[in-house]
Formats: C-alpha cells, structure tokens, sequence
C-alpha cells in the first residue's frame, strides 16, 4: 500500500540507503575520511570550493544509528506530502524537490548559525522540512491547509522543539558515555528545514489522485 501510494517516499529512502552502503564501502577501502571531506557541508569546505556540499550532505549519514533515525523518519512523515503532491511521475518530481529545498534551507541555516568548522551531514533537515508541511495539514485527505497561526500549527512547532532538544541531549550523553565526547546535533539544519517546509506546503500543487474523479468545480472538502 505504500509503495502504491507513496512510492517516492521508498524510493529516496532507497537512494539514502545506497549511499550509505557506498559509504561503507568507501570506510572499508580506507575512504571514509575522504567521504566526509568532500560530501559533508560546512563554510571552510565551501570556501574551498566545494559547491556541491549543499546537496551531498543530505545523503550522507555518521552511522547506523543516524541512517535509521532518519529513515524512520522520512518512512513516517513523507507519505502524507507524497500523496498529496500526487502518485505520478510528476508527483515523485515535486515530492523530490520539496525535500532537496527544504534540505537546502536547512543547510543554509546551517552554515548561518554554526561554527566555520563544523561539518554536517544528513537529511535531517529535509525530513524537518516534511514534519513542517505535515504540521499544516488540516486532516488526512483533505487539501486546505491549517492557518500559519492556528492552535494545532502551535502544537506541532512546540513537539519539533521538544525533539530537538530531546536529540541534542540525547547525543551529548552517548558522546560522554561512550567516551567519543559531545556528539554534535544540527539543529540548525532542523530549524532551517522545520521553518521551509511550513511555508513551502502553502506554495506546492495539491494534486490528490482521487480529485480526478471529482466533477469540475466541486469542493473536496
């Protein structure tokens, strides 16, 4: 049902999964180091000249544990977009680049709020971006969207917080348990995408499969 409905959602959860497979790959020839250097974002790499870093850190991940965070994410929040943006080829399209503008937003915010030095890598802040369009959903199936400034909007802005903080705590205390030191979480990358994805919902087509079955100018909610 899924693949059915919400096909590009397992379709870019199978193009993260590659990628880190390559990564493995690459760390077990003695390349992970490299990986990161030139696949992972930060404002030293592109003053360096690696341009392409905005796009490539949404695609690499720092683990096991990242990958699957994220996916799990991706998994639960996409559908709701990719069924909305429609099951078409051109619905994968638009589904596509809602997620790489709003991984970019996120980057961006990125590279404004954190250190010169600090690299990031993930597609955290385009799943962000998805929790961001999910929060302006005003039921399941329905094409309006709730207001900017609604109680439930409120709600979900306040859970995004609270996850956050959740994440960054988390990886502070298994860096100092584990010995590895503070484990670094983009939270900027979150705000990025989280701030995106809410506006961008209200700009993206509606484009639900069953409203081609709707006679023209009904109301479908």
């Amino acid at each position: 049902m899924l693949w059915f409905e919400a096909w590009p959602v397992l379709v870019l959860a199978g193009v993260i999964a590659l990628v880190f497979a390559g990564q493995l790959i690459g760390g077990a020839y003695g390349y992970e180091e490299a990986i990161f250097v030139f696949g992972a974002l930060s404002k030293v790499g592109l003053e360096y000249g690696l341009w392409w870093t905005p796009l490539t850190h949404m695609f690499l991940h720092a683990g096991w544990l990242h990958i699957a965070m994220n996916t799990a994410a991706l998994i639960a929040l996409g559908p709701a977009i990719a069924q909305r943006l429609g099951r078409d080829a051109l619905g994968g399209l638009l589904f596509l680049i809602f997620f790489l503008v709003c991984g970019l937003a996120g980057g961006m915010t990125f590279l404004l709020l954190a250190p010169a030095n600090v690299p990031a890598v993930g597609a955290s802040g385009a799943i962000f971006g998805l929790w961001g369009a999910v929060a302006r959903l005003a039921g399941p199936g329905q094409a309006k969207l709730a207001p900017l400034f609604s109680r439930g909007v409120a709600r979900q802005v306040g859970s995004a917080i609270v996850s956050n903080l959740l994440v960054v705590g988390l990886g502070a205390a298994y860096g100092l348990a584990s010995g590895a030191g503070v484990i670094g979480i983009a939270w900027q990358a979150h705000l990025g995408g989280f701030v995106a994805g809410i506006l961008l919902i209200q700009v993206m087509p509606v484009r639900f499969h069953w409203l081609r079955g709707l006679p023209k100018g009904s109301q479908p909610f």
